[in-house]
């Protein structure tokens, strides 16, 4: 993965929530919780040392009904609301992204998701190799030939081929899969009683959803009636589930360059919020940017 442009997507509301329920409930000395953003810091400190891109941008929902909304009522209906905990962390995260020079992006009615596939579609365009950061398994729909996946938790990183050999089936397969799997997060429903491995199979031999279809008499009775019960909807979630690469984003990619970070509000941020393992590297920082070396912020 040899080259001079690195464009790296972070899927912020995914991994905010990740590092929400991953830590334990962390406050400031004035009893401000603070977990999720140390646990975000934290990620993209390392992310930032490891892979010193020059272009970063965070993407995050907003709250409201999306397009997705439009198609299907019931989306993501059963889902839980925000923890209050959480929601008050998150401007608070939002302010530390823009001292430390990374870009925040947010579009009303599209998720981060959909930003991420339109921004990492554009990035290839351009030429640059692009590292999609998210611990969320939707988004391999969006592996391909300079397009990976990083997922920040099990620090794995996945090109079409480690796709495959995870979820036994091709990244152009991946839409079909969590159609038919279904997704109880989001509300939407599979087909009945065919799981993943299931899934897998199917699509290993007949390829995608139609062809499934055609071959249903080739098939277990059972998964025939599951099928042809769920034919109706199938084309519904596909819909849902397939991230959406061409949002009027009046973003260019040279807008995503990193700017310089504001190391002194950063500090007194962090002063605050009682981070004080973070403070010291900020102090190295300083000491280092005065020489003139060129090195990431932690």
């Amino acid at each position: 993965m040899e080259t001079s442009k690195k464009l790296v997507l972070i899927d912020g509301s995914s991994y905010l929530y990740r590092a929400f329920y991953a830590l334990p409930p962390l406050t400031s000395p004035k009893g401000f919780p603070t977990g999720a953003i140390y646990g975000f810091i934290r990620m993209l400190s390392k992310l930032m040392n490891e892979l010193n891109p020059e272009y970063i941008a965070v993407a995050f929902d907003l709250p409201g009904k999306t397009f997705r909304h439009e198609e299907y009522k019931e989306y993501k209906a059963t889902r839980k609301e925000t923890p209050d905990d959480l929601k008050k962390q998150i401007p608070v995260l939002k302010e530390i992204l823009k001292l430390w020079g990374i870009k925040i992006i947010e579009i009303p009615g599209y998720e981060a998701d959909d930003i991420i596939a339109t921004l990492a579609k554009k990035g290839k365009e351009k030429g640059f190799e692009v590292i999609v950061v998210t611990p969320d398994k939707d988004m391999m729909q969006l592996v391909e030939d300079g397009i990976y996946i990083l997922n920040p938790v099990t620090e794995e990183l996945f090109d079409r081929e480690k796709v495959k050999k995870k979820y036994g089936v091709y990244p152009e397969q991946f839409v079909d899969y969590l159609a038919i799997i279904g997704d109880t997060v989001d509300n939407i429903i599979g087909v009945h009683g065919v799981g993943p491995k299931t899934a897998q199979k199917l699509l290993e031999e007949f390829g995608n959803i139609e062809n499934i279809l055609k071959n249903l008499d080739k098939l277990k009775h059972r998964i025939q009636e599951a099928f042809n019960e769920a034919k109706d909807r199938l084309e519904q979630n596909r819909f849902l589930v397939k991230l959406k690469s061409d949002i009027n984003l009046e973003i260019d990619i040279e807008d995503l360059k990193k700017g310089k970070a504001d190391l002194i509000a950063l500090k007194n941020k962090f002063e605050e919020l009682g981070f004080k393992s973070l403070l010291k590297e900020i102090s190295k920082t300083k000491t280092v940017e005065k020489i003139g070396e060129q090195k990431s912020l932690f």
